[in-house]
């Protein structure tokens, strides 16, 4: 039987590989983004859809049992950040940050494991992050606190749906090699530093001495969804060079 796996932030980086990696081993995905998805593969189904929208969970389920009758999988890969001191965040920052990385999360892994409970199978990963273990930096803080959030939730829904067969882990990247990683390097240039430095000063953290590639990500994402990993449940699994130890 056909059976279909859900990538949410499908259009690029760790989202957009993980999915790619997927289809390319002959994985059934629907791909979710409010940007457009501007790559294709035969196994690949796009949606152009806001996961902030209250809307949205349904609409992605429905539209993933037109795809196949059983959804087995849901990678959640969107999130956003956004770079400032703690003491200059605004209700504004806190909102958008906590609305795509914790509540759009929360409400459609709910509706995507519900939507597993008859079949008492499948298995999600979300992307959560090592700053969500170890704040890494206070210039991003409402991340920060947007993924330990995410680490919380696994945990939560781990337990949830234990009883039905259905396994949930989530995956901590540290520093991948992503336009997410490279807007925030940007974020941080001031008077007293370029790019370059602050990069290197990021490396510097990480015991291998390189950043990670987004495939190393999706990898660990394909392992986790497998029945390779079908007594792994409820783990926040480092990928990050030993920056998080």
């Amino acid at each position: 039987m056909t059976t279909v796996t859900i990538v949410s932030g499908a259009a690029s980086g760790i989202g957009a590989v993980c999915a790619q990696e997927l289809c390319n081993a002959g994985v059934t995905v629907l791909g979710v983004d409010r940007d457009v998805i501007s790559w294709q593969a035969p196994t690949f189904h796009p949606l152009c859809i806001d996961i902030c929208d209250s809307a949205a969970p349904a609409q992605i389920c429905a539209t993933a049992h037109g795809i196949a009758p059983q959804i087995s999988g849901f990678v959640n890969a969107a999130g956003i950040i956004r770079v400032d001191h703690p003491f200059a965040v605004d209700e504004a920052h806190w909102d958008a940050v906590m609305g795509v990385n914790a509540k759009a999360a929360w409400f459609l892994t709910n509706a995507v494991l519900q939507a597993m409970v008859p079949w008492k199978s499948g298995s999600v990963v979300l992307l959560a992050s090592t700053a969500g273990k170890t704040a890494t930096t206070v210039m991003h803080p409402v991340y920060n606190i947007s993924k330990a959030a995410v680490i919380a939730m696994t945990k939560t829904l781990a337990h949830t749906v234990a009883m039905h067969g259905i396994r949930v882990n989530c995956v901590c990247p540290g520093v991948i090699d992503t336009p997410m990683q490279s807007a925030v390097t940007e974020a941080l240039v001031d008077e007293t530093q370029d790019a370059a430095l602050i990069w290197q000063q990021r490396l510097s953290r990480i015991p291998l001495g390189r950043s990670g590639d987004a495939r190393e990500v999706a990898s660990v994402v394909q392992f986790l969804l497998s029945n390779h990993a079908r007594f792994v449940h409820g783990q926040a699994i480092n990928v990050c060079g030993g920056m998080v130890m």
